[in-house]
């Protein structure tokens, strides 16, 4: 059994996992750590396989794979009653990993996936794996596009955190995950509360509008805020707002 790499921030007694987004690893949530109450709460930022502090651990980046990933690291870790965080890609994992672990107790999703994955044409899927597969631009695009409001100091720090934190393998295998990954007939059986936190200027698939329409219809107990002053990262935007917005809605 694998263990994946983490790092633990805080003594406190409720237990909080933070997982990442697909281009990036636990460094995305680095300028939270000043601001984060850590005689409260213990803080465990995980790098899936082929990220971060695991990059040298393969698999195949299923999202499957990483909820049990998740699941084990609870256990080698003797924690119970886990929030648990997730950004972006990482939130279908979340998802999932509530799905086959009871002791996740809360979730919180930034900038979420669906339980239905990301639904695109064929012809439209295939042409976003090859261009991630060719490692070629596809991630300055993506970028460029979600920080119009930032300058370019901004932009190239992002893309070189990208192309830092993980193997291609890993970025490509986890895109895939969430094109082909559809588990909404399982979701009735999350009861816990979910708490959402979406960017103001995201992309129009992650407004709050559309994250309104794609999760209502799965959850009961959820609750979604809009971030004004973030696109897409709001823990690199807005730090403070972040760390305080989690710790509130961890103490609930």
């Amino acid at each position: 059994m694998i263990k994946l790499g983490h790092k633990i921030i805080g003594t406190g007694k409720k237990n909080i996992i933070v997982l990442h987004e697909l281009m990036g690893n636990y460094k995305n949530y680095e300028p939270i750590f000043p601001y984060l109450n850590t005689d409260d709460f213990t803080f465990v930022f995980v790098d899936l396989r082929g990220y971060g502090l695991s990059k040298d651990i393969e698999g195949v980046y299923s999202c499957v794979e990483a909820s049990n990933d998740i699941k084990n690291l609870i256990t080698q870790l003797d924690l119970e009653d886990v929030v648990l965080i997730a950004h972006s890609m990482s939130t279908l994992i979340a998802q999932k990993t509530a799905l086959i672990d009871s002791r996740i107790s809360k979730l919180i999703l930034i900038t979420p996936i669906p339980p239905t994955g990301i639904k695109l044409s064929q012809i439209a899927k295939d042409k976003l794996i090859d261009e991630m597969k060719e490692n070629k631009n596809k991630i300055e695009e993506i970028v460029y596009s979600a920080s119009k409001r930032h300058n370019k100091t901004w932009a190239k720090s992002r893309i070189k955190m990208a192309y830092e934190s993980s193997i291609l393998n890993a970025r490509i295998g986890y895109m895939k995950m969430y094109l082909e990954t559809d588990f909404s007939q399982e979701v009735e059986n999350i009861k816990i509360p979910i708490k959402i936190i979406v960017g103001k200027y995201d992309f129009p698939i992650f407004a709050l509008k559309s994250v309104t329409k794609l999760f209502f219809p799965y959850y009961k107990d959820l609750e979604i805020i809009e971030c004004q002053e973030a696109g897409h990262y709001p823990m690199l935007e807005c730090p403070v707002y972040f760390a305080s917005k989690i710790e509130e809605f961890a103490k609930e």
